[in-house]
């Protein structure tokens, strides 16, 4: 296990650094400045655990427990948005007169208050005297204090941000296309179709083969765990198991999930917003330009239904996907396409923009 930790680290510091590397807010002079952020990080992480260590409340366990929680949750939340701060250092500015939506931060606050109660109904669990597991919920509730504060400051944070870059998108924007409801259902069914054709569904055989690989990994660490063959055996149906639940769920959701997407494309807005700060289509807001997500391309066509495909990089700090966004090309509206073209050149100068052949 130890020796993962270290293989963990470095694969998560490569994978950060090819996204940043490749992001079009990359620049020697903010490179430089997180590097200095880090150095920062580093000696402000070791004088935290030297005044802990050495100071007084290192003699009560209980104080030197709840010095270190506190002293992890305010160094990794106060870490990650320095960083956010460096990387995504641009922030929508509005007239005072522009209502500031709140789409993307009431999500953020549902799991704030979700997170709430598994924090309440774990602490009574924990100071109910059950039996000797109590400690089980008290340590996940630890756990989870730790992960979800950071965590959560950096989503709403976030959440803020394309909140006022959908603001500003729809105060002042480049176009605005809008669908008659009729429009927009057959868009859907559309999307739908180009869903299914594009997804990749995991046959029965390959479900097998993960649940024999994964029966084969139990088995191997099984052998080598030194306990009895009964308890070996116990453990090792009890893993299976689990596997095969999430094989179930996740084969529900894969089957479910077009059509689930289908019902809330059909509850969007029938309409999209280009400006900007962004694009507002589908239900969706895309900033052309974060750190953890920004254009790569741009291109249009014409053959039925007419429409722009925007393909966008996200990026979730070790890992980045492809993203498509479509968006249906309204009837009489083909002349904001080079509108658009040339707005995103000037937005989007590391993106490819090919959304109109240029004049001959």
């Amino acid at each position: 296990m130890q020796i993962f930790l270290p293989i963990f680290a470095i694969l998560t510091i490569i994978g950060a650094w090819t996204g940043w590397r490749r992001s079009p807010l990359y620049s020697v002079k903010i490179t430089l400045q997180l590097v200095g952020a880090f150095l920062l990080i580093a000696a402000a992480v070791g004088a935290v655990l030297m005044a802990i260590f050495n100071g007084p409340i290192s003699h009560s366990p209980a104080a030197l427990g709840i010095s270190l929680v506190v002293a992890i949750m305010a160094l990794t939340t106060g870490a990650s948005i320095l960083i956010i701060r460096i990387t995504d250092r641009h922030i929508a500015q509005l007239p005072p007169s522009v209502q500031l939506v709140t789409i993307h931060r009431r999500k953020v606050h549902r799991w704030i208050w979700r997170t709430v109660m598994f924090l309440l109904i774990d602490a009574g669990i924990a100071l109910f005297p059950i039996s000797i597991w109590n400690a089980v919920p008290a340590a996940l509730g630890v756990i989870g204090l730790i992960l979800s504060v950071p965590l959560l400051s950096i989503l709403y944070m976030m959440a803020r941000r394309n909140d006022r870059g959908m603001s500003a998108v729809i105060a002042a924007p480049w176009t605005h296309w809008q669908y008659t409801p009729a429009q927009w259902e057959s868009w859907a069914k559309n999307q739908l179709a180009w869903e299914r054709s594009k997804e990749a569904t995991l046959t029965w055989r390959r479900w097998l083969i993960l649940f024999l690989l994964c029966a084969v990994l139990f088995a191997f660490g099984a052998w080598f765990s030194g306990g009895s063959f009964r308890e070996n055996v116990v453990i090792v149906a009890g893993l299976l198991a689990f596997v095969m639940l999430l094989i179930t769920w996740a084969s529900w959701f894969g089957r479910t999930n077009f059509e689930r997407r289908y019902r809330r494309l059909l509850a969007a807005p029938p309409e999209a917003w280009f400006g900007d700060e962004g694009l507002f289509c589908n239900g969706e807001y895309s900033p052309w330009i974060l750190s953890g997500k920004y254009l790569l391309e741009a291109t249009a066509t014409s053959d039925p239904p007419a429409r722009l495909v925007l393909i966008f990089q996200s990026f979730n700090g070790s890992t980045s996907v492809s993203v498509a966004q479509r968006i249906p090309i309204p009837e009489g509206r083909m002349s904001d396409v080079a509108l658009l073209q040339q707005k995103l050149q000037a937005r989007c100068p590391k993106a490819f923009i090919h959304m109109v052949a240029p004049a001959p």
